[in-house]
């Protein structure tokens, strides 16, 4: 009985005219692997990247982006890598893992800068005594305080507005240059180093955005204890409770455009640091 597959000679020459418009210069089935090695990428990439939509956005949408995405990379890795691809069994199983592994430290570095956000909002929650109010960050499904979701998703939009999106996808498709689904893996000392810095540096963004708000709660505190030694049957803690969410939220929405002033340096320090590690992590002793 004969085969209801098209020989391979045949889906060659029927994918020739359609792989020639694409811009790519492999055959069928090398064509078929850079697009599903591109895709694992991507998915990953989307899976964890805040401003792509992170968990926020249903499966079967997040696997069409990271589709839409590999569409348009499939012909920039053909042009890079030799032809035919030449791969083994084994060496399709080490690019699908090399892919997975690109992607997943890309997507979770896209996302420090907005837990950076996150965990500024949620420190000022508990300076203001509000932590028991929680709500849920649709992009990463976690629990969080009510500014700690404020100020992720301003971030968002404030990353957004800045272009951000735009270097981070074109820092993407230059990962492909630096790691081709065929090339060697990120240096793990270099990566470790990177991460941990970055890890610090979490902090000096989270004092960067609520420093204001936490200085006057601070104060605060200290006029409601001078208050209590000279009136002791004050209750100052019932006053505290009342006064400290009310004044903090008001020094939040005060400071909101300083915020916008310092943005752009955060911009730029995360872009320099998640150039420096990628192409640092690239490099070959």
């Amino acid at each position: 009985m004969s085969s209801l597959l098209p020989e391979p000679h045949s889906l060659e020459l029927v994918f020739a005219p359609f792989g020639a418009a694409w811009g790519v210069r492999h055959g069928a089935m090398d064509t078929a692997t850079l697009f599903f090695l591109g895709l694992l990428r991507w998915g990953a990439i989307v899976q964890f990247c805040p401003f792509l939509g992170g968990r926020l956005v249903p499966g079967p949408v997040k696997i069409g982006l990271a589709m839409v995405f590999a569409w348009f990379t499939t012909p920039w890795l053909s042009q890079q890598l030799a032809v035919p691809l030449t791969l083994t069994a084994i060496g399709w199983w080490v690019a699908a893992f090399h892919e997975l592994w690109v992607g997943l430290l890309i997507g979770f570095a896209s996302s420090l800068i907005f837990f950076a956000a996150n965990m500024s909002g949620q420190f000022l929650d508990n300076a203001r005594g509000t932590t028991m109010a929680n709500i849920l960050v649709p992009q990463l499904q976690i629990q969080t305080s009510l500014l700690g979701d404020f100020y992720f998703q301003l971030f968002v939009v404030l990353y957004l507005l800045a272009g951000g999106h735009l270097w981070f996808l074109t820092a993407v498709i230059d990962s492909y240059h630096l790691f081709p689904p065929t090339g060697l893996f990120p240096q793990a000392a270099v990566v470790n180093e990177a991460f941990i810095r970055m890890a610090v540096g979490m902090f000096g963004i989270m004092i960067k955005i609520v420093a204001p708000a936490i200085l006057v709660l601070i104060f605060l505190d200290i006029v409601l204890g001078i208050a209590n030694r000279m009136a002791p049957q004050m209750d100052v803690f019932f006053i505290g409770m009342a006064l400290k969410p009310a004044v903090g939220l008001l020094i939040v929405a005060l400071s909101l455009y300083g915020l916008l002033e310092i943005t752009p340096a955060i911009w730029t320090s995360f872009h320099l640091w998640m150039g420096g590690w990628l192409n640092g992590a690239a490099k070959v002793n």
